[in-house]
């Protein structure tokens, strides 16, 4: 029986380690009420920061620069990375990078990714997203709304893990 249980056990852990290189990180969905929530996902050590927004692209893009500029980061530019997916860059004022990514789920529906400095700045992403559901008159949601559907490419390669975190922005 003992020799079952070993077994099981490394067949759990060889295929944790297998899928690693196809994602490997952990999702910690984030709930919670008055001015939304943010999900939080760390892939070896770095931090990103997501929430959904149900409005357009153009709208979160814009809102995005000015909560820069509320904040102190400096606009450096955007790139397109596709055609629903949008980089945006800064820099804090001690030199940190600020990375915002935006990818359209649907024609109202906008995934902000956000991920300051190297392993990610916990107080200043929730800041940025706290700050961006404001300018934007809306609540950040940790799932997407009703109405946002991923596309094939945006959907995640590895299963949502069943550990949750709470991550309100209020």
């Amino acid at each position: 029986m003992a020799m079952q249980r070993r077994l099981a056990w490394l067949a759990v852990a060889a295929g944790a380690v297998a899928m690693l290189p196809l994602g490997g990180c952990v999702a910690l969905v984030a709930a919670g009420a008055g001015g939304g929530a943010v999900a939080y996902v760390e892939n070896g050590g770095v931090a990103n920061f997501y929430a959904f927004y149900p409005t357009s692209m153009s709208q979160v893009s814009a809102a995005s620069r000015a909560t820069f500029g509320e904040m102190g980061i400096r606009y450096n530019g955007e790139i397109r990375k596709g055609p629903s997916e949008y980089l945006i860059e800064g820099t804090t004022q001690d030199g940190q990078t600020a990375k915002v990514t935006l990818t359209s789920m649907a024609t109202d529906v906008t995934k902000v990714n956000i991920r300051i400095g190297t392993f990610g700045d916990k107080p200043l992403s929730l800041q940025f997203q706290k700050l961006l559901s404001q300018r934007l008159g809306m609540a950040a949601s940790a799932e997407a709304p009703a109405g946002g559907v991923p596309s094939a490419s945006s959907q995640p390669t590895v299963p949502q893990q069943p550990e949750q975190q709470t991550i309100p922005l209020q």
